[in-house]
């Protein structure tokens, strides 16, 4: 490798061009590719991709004045028809944002696949071209660099070699050429390093830190840090956590620049980096223009607010299986025109019911549900014309249950009873409590029990009890015991 050598010729230039960058600013080099630039077969991607180590390389080199930023992003093809194409990712839109100053692009090993190549391959070149248009459009100053991408030696997940020498590489010299741009050969220097690429396809760690050995050659040899243009002002990001939303509510705006003098959102002057809260009355745009010394960006944002109208109901909880002698509380929920929650409640919410079951306490936004007979029920709540419903399927509770543990039997008879009714307990139950609450859950019988040794009966009065049904429940040591109790 050359890097020893360029290093060495390159020392006097570094002392003599380190002034002409200043503190605080960053070349910007951004990587667009697929896996291999991802960096998709590491243990670590993030720590051991090619672009990553380049960025600790050109440290050494140049010390704190680059910044790569590696927008590689696997499965990617250049060809905007492609399966997967990288025109229509978050990254590129992310990359077009930072606005580098020098662009690196390794696209092609995904185009050569047979559902790519075969059907579009008479569109490359010129969607190659218009990748190098946009960024430029964004930054007029950019400098590229175009990479041959390294060798397929199989044929794996439809990438073909053969594609990639008589198809990607001589497109990209005729482009190459056409814009006078660099080249990166990362093809015919590794033709016989099949042994750094583990699935044949990707390189492994020794690959990515050899590619990043020869494109920090590629970069020191063009002289490409020094001659990219670093007095340009640029808006990196410029954004909303929401762009639509209903009239009231608060969204937050946040942007960063760079090398700007002076920085104003709709005339009002802002530091280079920051955020605050805005709540308009209505849809409202907002500019956001920063100047530097030799150029200006600016971005706008246009947030949406309308007027929520009811789109449709929901009640909580939508399905619901419970005993009788259950209540169940509802409450109804209601959604606008975009199905975003509307605040606060309706005025004349009807509740009705199809099936057995009564209500009470009814509300324009909640309802108490008492499950009175077995049955399948169906709850609706309306307002208008529209309106939503709820299932409640009511079980029945046994007359009699049998004991889960070793305590014996626990009974009650007569059911139905009118004045006193018979509960069966075993001394293992230990001392119990029977209680008795109405369909409301209201409490209207309590009564301490203790067993001796032996089964015993215990006479309980239910002649205060109004005529209908209740819930009967006996606590004791094992456990809480339910029982539906008709009284005559």
């Amino acid at each position: 490798m050359k890097y020893s050598r360029i290093l060495l010729l390159f020392i006097a230039v570094l002392f003599i061009s380190s002034s002409a960058f200043s503190q605080g600013y960053h070349v910007r080099l951004g990587t667009i590719g697929n896996s291999i630039t991802h960096g998709i077969a590491l243990p670590s991607p993030s720590t051991q991709a090619f672009p990553v180590l380049l960025n600790e390389m050109l440290e050494g080199v140049y010390g704190d004045t680059c910044r790569v930023s590696n927008f590689g992003l696997t499965t990617t093809t250049m060809l905007k028809s492609g399966d997967v194409s990288y025109w229509d990712t978050r990254h590129f839109k992310e990359y077009l944002t930072m606005a580098p100053e020098i662009c690196f692009i390794m696209l092609g090993t995904n185009d050569t696949k047979p559902q790519n190549w075969d059907v579009y391959a008479d569109e490359f070149i010129d969607d190659y071209l218009a990748m190098i248009d946009t960024i430029k459009v964004r930054n007029p100053t950019t400098r590229f660099i175009l990479a041959y991408p390294p060798p397929a030696y199989e044929i794996k997940w439809g990438i073909r070699d053969s594609i990639v020498a008589n198809g990607i590489i001589p497109a990209i010299d005729s482009i190459a050429k056409l814009m006078d741009v660099e080249i990166m050969d990362f093809y015919y220097p590794l033709l016989d390093s099949a042994h750094l690429f583990p699935d044949m396809i990707h390189p492994g760690i020794e690959g990515n830190v050899l590619m990043a050995e020869m494109l920090l050659d590629r970069i020191v040899e063009s002289d490409l840090i020094h001659r990219a243009d670093t007095g340009r002002t640029f808006i990196t990001s410029f954004e909303c956590d929401k762009y639509l939303f209903p009239a009231g509510e608060s969204a937050e705006l946040s942007w960063t620049i760079i090398n700007a003098d002076s920085v104003f959102i709709n005339g009002e002057p802002v530091e280079n980096e920051g955020s605050f809260q805005v709540t308009p009355a209505e849809t409202s745009t907002y500019t956001l223009l920063a100047s530097g010394q030799v150029s200006s960006d600016t971005s706008i944002i246009t947030l949406e607010v309308y007027t929520q109208e009811l789109s449709r109901m929901n009640i909580s909880p939508f399905r619901r299986v419970r005993n009788v002698g259950d209540t169940i509380p509802f409450r109804a929920f209601h959604y606008d025109q975009f199905d975003r929650p509307i605040s606060g409640t309706f005025e004349d919410v009807s509740w009705s019911i199809d099936g057995s079951g009564s209500l009470y306490e009814e509300t324009d936004s909640s309802v108490f549900f008492i499950c009175e007979k077995p049955d399948t029920s169906y709850l609706k709540v309306s307002y208008g014309d529209i309106s939503f419903t709820a299932t409640i399927i009511t079980k029945a509770l046994p007359t009699e249950m049998e004991e889960k543990s070793q305590a014996g039997e626990l009974k009650i008879f007569p059911n139905p009873g009118h004045d006193i009714i018979s509960i069966q307990l075993s001394s293992e139950d230990g001392p119990s409590e029977v209680c008795v609450y109405d369909l409301k859950g209201v409490l209207q019988l309590r009564k301490k029990l203790s067993p001796v040794v032996g089964q015993e009966l215990f006479s309980l009065n239910i002649s205060n009890l109004a005529s209908g049904n209740y819930l009967l429940k006996i606590q004791c040591i094992h456990g809480s015991y339910p029982w539906q109790l008709m009284v005559d």
